[in-house]
């Protein structure tokens, strides 16, 4: 399929059908953003934010804690920024840090999940993978982990092969330079992704919008808005493209 094709889909419509199945969709609520009505039975919620930068490891929660719906089961975040300007000397000083914050956002959560956001780089693969696997032992049983991953990691079995969480959640937004080869793949090709990629868990934007057949093969989909949800609050089975 030729990329203006699925352009031309994605601005038909940006949110999956409601008569679709009973997946689970999820927004995604960082510092500022506002809960939609349609996220009520779960949100997913900044807790802290950890910058690797130089020699320094820095932490700070969440500026902001949203106003949520009552009764929202609630999946705690960290996320991790690696700095491109001051790239971090040693990675692996902020194992400490990122376990411990993993820990604290897993006790706080109600939903069952904590979820790690790090955008790990190619050279930081092999301690991506080793952390993943530390915070799982580390978190209790009955906890499940879940971890985002970029796009491209998806057509990369070096970055999701034995990664020991319980979901990957692909972000099938802001992709970068591979964003339309990717858009097509993910559109008309999903069979190219590796296989904790095609339908457990996955990541859109409503500013970056797939036709709708995309996201209902997904059983759990995670919507993050750039606007934190103030300029709508539209549910995914009515949303218009933004």
């Amino acid at each position: 399929m030729k990329p203006a094709r699925i352009a031309a889909l994605a601005l038909a419509c940006c949110w999956p059908a409601a008569a679709a199945s009973a997946a689970e969709r999820i927004a995604w609520l960082w510092d500022e953003a506002r809960q939609p009505a349609w996220s009520a039975p779960e949100a997913a919620v900044l807790h802290r934010h950890i910058l690797l930068s130089g020699s320094r490891v820095l932490t700070r929660p969440r500026m902001r804690r949203p106003l949520l719906l009552p009764g929202t089961r609630v999946t705690p975040v960290v996320h991790v920024e690696v700095s491109v300007v001051h790239p971090p000397r040693d990675v692996a000083a902020g194992r400490a840090a990122i376990l411990r914050a993993m820990a604290q956002a897993g006790a706080a959560s109600s939903s069952g999940w904590v979820q790690l956001d790090m955008e790990a780089r190619p050279s930081h693969r092999v301690f991506y993978k080793a952390l993943v696997g530390d915070v799982r032992s580390a978190l209790p049983p009955g906890l499940k982990l879940s971890v985002t991953a970029l796009a491209w990691w998806c057509r990369s079995p070096d970055w999701l092969d034995g990664l020991a969480a319980d979901e990957v959640v692909p972000m099938f937004f802001r992709m970068g330079r591979d964003n339309a080869s990717l858009r097509e793949i993910v559109a008309a090709a999903p069979g190219a992704l590796h296989r904790r990629c095609r339908d457990g868990s996955a990541g859109f934007s409503p500013q970056e919008p797939f036709p709708p057949q995309v996201s209902e093969r997904y059983q759990r989909s995670y919507w993050f808005d750039y606007h934190g949800w103030k300029a709508t609050s539209l549910p995914p089975a009515t949303g218009t493209p933004l």
